[in-house]
């Protein structure tokens, strides 16, 4: 009887310790679920995808600017041309594979808009201010935080290439429609005609899709009420 006893006990401790070892696995593989892919941005408008890394690679899609796509962990550089250009392998929103320049995408990183004009900064750091700002509307991807600053990479609107720079947080949006409304409406202020000015702004005004963007009211103030044909736009909370 008392073997018996021993026997059940010893039996009891080693389900206990094999229950134990099988909930080991399971706490590690929700640990991997941090391990997905991160999103990377594009910094450029009108990117091309292509089917191979190369110059000469067959053109498959444009990415916009602002536009997120997952990185696939692959990179290949190509020698071909006077200099090498490295690029990374992508997949778009609708799981459209292909290649990209590097210098037109961060990797690890978010895209933003600013909200209203910013100043840029060397380092995380007040002391650090440059003599170059970002300007609202500017469209960039935030690379990582630190303390009270975010770092960015983008074109400014008075810049010619993309650059880095530490800025406050507070004056980006994180919002797609922000970001959509920005990137249509920065297009339509380029337009030189009056006429046609005023008919694509007041396209993307009138645009139900767009009405919760903080720009929206930005853009109605744009409008040139001497030659719009469309004086009655309505905006809400506009009186």
């Amino acid at each position: 009887m008392k073997k018996i006893v021993q026997l059940s006990v010893l039996m009891l401790f080693i389900g206990v310790l094999m229950s134990c070892k099988s909930k080991t696995p399971q706490a590690s593989a929700g640990a991997t679920i941090q391990d997905s892919p991160a999103v990377t941005v594009c910094i450029w408008d009108k990117v091309s995808l292509k089917e191979s890394p190369s110059d000469k690679g067959k053109w498959l899609a444009s990415l916009s600017l602002g536009e997120k796509c997952t990185y696939l962990d692959d990179s290949k550089e190509d020698n071909s041309g006077k200099k090498p250009v490295t690029y990374y392998k992508v997949k778009l929103q609708d799981n459209q594979e292909g290649w990209v320049q590097s210098d037109f995408i961060i990797l690890k990183s978010k895209p933003a808009v600013f909200v209203k004009d910013a100043e840029i900064y060397s380092r995380p750091d007040l002391l650090t201010k440059t003599n170059k700002s970002f300007s609202i509307m500017d469209i960039v991807a935030v690379k990582s935080e630190q303390g009270e600053f975010v770092e960015v990479a983008g074109k400014r609107k008075a810049g010619k290439w993309i650059e880095t720079g530490w800025i406050k947080p507070a004056n980006v949006s994180y919002t797609d429609v922000d970001i959509a409304v920005a990137k249509y409406g920065s297009k339509a202020l380029e337009i030189s005609d009056r006429q046609k000015r005023n008919a694509a702004l007041n396209e993307i005004i009138n645009n139900s899709d767009y009405k919760s963007s903080v720009f929206v009211n930005t853009l109605f103030h744009m409008v040139d009420d001497s030659i719009n044909t469309e004086k009655n736009v309505k905006v809400e909370g506009q009186e």
